[in-house]
């Protein structure tokens, strides 16, 4: 079975080929008995030897087959429950092979419950039934032969020690369920993150293009007729002549204007000539203009430079989170606080609007909150996201000491 969102192949069949080949290789005891035991003894284990082999080739064969491929979630309780029923026959045959044998058959039970859980990756029911019924079975077998005067205490111990393995099996198989829920999960965010971030640069490279086209290139062609006129059509007075300079000289000076804000846009140079704190000031105040809604930036005791990648985060963070508010929140305040915490930077958007909406209408279902935690989770940070009277975004990077320059 495979997984076309994140393109894993989920089949067990690799981990029933392991099963499956050390069943089989369950054979190679044979000569340790050999050695060990009379011939009539044996003669006793041999088929029980060769019958958990047998199981394993089949399972083996058919892995390898069209119905293997079918059925391969199918088949690894089905290879369990048969070696457990090997087991329990060989209890009912021989119960006291030696004087703790139920015990060890229990034993031998918990294991095989507890490697096929792991090594198939079971959910919890699945893990549940198969040990449920691994203990009514061994319960049936044991009633059976205290029927016929076998002590019970033994049976009593064995059944106990079952049932402890298969509780503990069950809440590891939960445990497991948890992770890879959450795997999943994670998955399914970065996959989000992935098309969101494909989305954005398109967006990004048609909104420089059409600024390119519209903005800068008719400043230029305007300049360009000017020149043109200057050429073709001299004007005989000073006047005329300083007039259309001027008009010249005012689409230069829109233009270099229109390029400088379009590369502050890219890449904000202030960030890399005067540090954070400046460089966030001014995202702020330029928030508050486009946008019409009260942004205030304060700063404690946070080093004059960090490292480069520590101001680029919060600065992509504080950006990304201020262009949430405006698309989401429906604010009138928001406040951005920046203070140094031990070896630590934390950065706190907080704003008056609705609060956290689960699931916004323009379909971007948290995907900006999901860029700010991969920013953060590659620099080892931590991102704590409430909701009361508006949202209040909490973000923390840690700075070595030395890295970073006190003024």
């Amino acid at each position: 079975m495979a997984d076309d969102r994140h393109g894993a192949d989920l089949s067990p069949r690799p981990q029933l080929r392991i099963a499956a080949l050390l069943a089989v290789l369950t054979l190679l005891f044979m000569p340790l008995q050999a050695y060990y035991l009379e011939p009539a003894a044996l003669l006793k284990v041999a088929p029980f030897y060769v019958f958990a082999a047998a199981l394993g080739g089949l399972l083996l064969v058919l892995t390898y087959t069209a119905l293997g491929v079918r059925y391969a979630q199918e088949l690894s309780p089905l290879f369990a429950l048969g070696l457990t029923a090997e087991m329990l026959l060989y209890l009912y045959l021989e119960p006291y092979a030696t004087p703790t044998y139920p015990a060890i058959v229990a034993n031998l039970m918990t294991c095989l419950l507890m490697g096929t859980t792991v090594l198939f990756a079971w959910p919890t029911w699945r893990a549940i039934l198969s040990g449920s019924l691994m203990v009514a079975g061994f319960a049936v077998v044991a009633a059976i032969l205290t029927s016929r005067g076998l002590p019970t205490a033994p049976f009593g111990l064995a059944i106990g020690s079952l049932v402890a393995g298969v509780v503990t099996v069950a809440a590891s198989a939960r445990v497991m369920d948890r992770f890879r829920a959450s795997l999943a999960q994670r998955q399914d965010e970065l996959a989000a993150f992935s098309t969101r971030l494909m989305s954005v640069h398109e967006e990004e490279r048609r909104r420089v293009a059409r600024e390119l086209h519209e903005e800068l290139g008719s400043s230029l062609t305007a300049i360009l007729s000017y020149l043109w006129l200057f050429d073709r059509h001299r004007p005989e007075d000073v006047e005329t002549l300083q007039s259309r300079a001027a008009d010249a000289r005012r689409l230069v000076a829109k233009t270099i204007a229109e390029m400088r804000e379009l590369s502050q846009d890219l890449r904000p140079s202030a960030l890399d000539d005067y540090g954070l704190l400046p460089s966030l000031d001014s995202q702020v105040k330029t928030f508050t203009e486009r946008h019409g809604i009260v942004a205030t930036f304060s700063a404690a005791g946070v080093p004059e430079r960090l490292p480069a990648d520590i101001e680029t985060a919060v600065y992509r963070i504080t950006q990304e989170a201020l262009t949430n508010v405006v698309r989401h929140a429906g604010a009138r305040h928001v406040r951005v606080v920046l203070a140094a915490v031990g070896d630590e930077i934390e950065l706190e958007v907080e704003d008056d609007g609705v609060g956290i909406v689960t699931k916004p209408k323009n379909g971007d279902a948290g995907t900006g909150l999901i860029g700010i935690r991969e920013r953060v989770r590659a620099l080892g940070g931590s991102v704590a996201l409430t909701s009361g009277s508006g949202a209040h975004l909490r973000v923390r990077l840690p700075v070595a000491g030395k890295r970073a320059m006190r003024a």
